[in-house]
């Protein structure tokens, strides 16, 4: 009963921070609006900062209570089912209460805005979220690894990993909506240098491409030639010899 007083104080405390965290992003988004003067500014003639800044931090508030009940649940299975059906009802309500918040008010309200075609004001609003739940995502590691060093028991150890892992979740989520509102883009990929042409003569035994060997039908003296003609290069018959008859008669 205890822990479960004490986990109920600690979400109206984090009610109240969050409230207070909202009130401050909507002073600072209009502090740094008025404060701009460029002439090419994004929101030059944006007369719904206000709006919109109001809206997403409200949004962000009902987010962020939503995912307060997530590391609770998660807390509570990394732990080991401890505590039973009663915290599992503890994590349910702000997450029940803070998305129903948060849905309501981006799809009721944030369509009637030029949030689509403008979006300074969600670029504020992705950038602090990101640094509050990255800040608090240092804070839960520092935290664990006391825990772990120390030699805690493992449902702090594990209430410290599950704070931990949905606040980085979060952080980065909204990180990478902050940079791509930014412009950041991925870098291009490294340019293969071109590939060398083939050095000459690079065939197999040295030979160049179609030379190195004698043509076909060269080298050898040509048919019918190199030898005496038929019937040539002899006496012709019956010729040569002394007739028959000439020998002493």
């Amino acid at each position: 009963m205890n822990e479960m007083l004490g986990s109920l104080a600690s979400g109206a405390g984090m009610g109240a921070l969050f409230g207070s965290i909202a009130l401050m992003f909507v002073v600072l988004g209009y502090f740094f609006t008025l404060l701009d003067k460029r002439e090419n500014r994004p929101d030059k003639d944006d007369k719904q900062v206000g709006i919109k800044l109001v809206l997403w931090a409200l949004t962000l508030t009902g987010v962020a209570m939503a995912l307060s009940g997530v590391q609770e649940l998660l807390a509570f299975i990394l732990g080991g089912f401890k505590g039973g059906g009663a915290r599992v009802k503890l994590a349910l309500v702000p997450i029940v209460s803070g998305g129903v918040a948060a849905a309501g008010i981006f799809l009721a309200f944030m369509p009637r805005t030029n949030n689509a075609t403008s979006s300074q004001a969600e670029r504020y609003a992705m950038g602090a979220f990101a640094l509050i739940l990255g800040v608090a995502a240092i804070s839960s590691l520092e935290q664990l690894l006391s825990s772990v060093l120390i030699g805690f028991a493992w449902p702090k150890v594990s209430a410290a990993l599950a704070a931990l892992v949905v606040q980085l979740g979060a952080a980065g989520v909204a990180l990478m909506r902050h940079g791509s509102l930014s412009g950041l883009s991925a870098p291009a990929p490294r340019m293969q240098p071109p590939m060398a042409p083939p050095a000459q003569g690079g065939y197999p035994g040295g030979y160049p491409q179609g030379g190195g060997y004698p043509p076909q039908g060269g080298g050898y003296p040509p048919q019918g030639g190199g030898y005496p003609p038929q019937g040539g290069g002899y006496p012709p018959q019956g010729g040569g010899y002394p007739p028959q008859g000439g020998y002493g008669r």
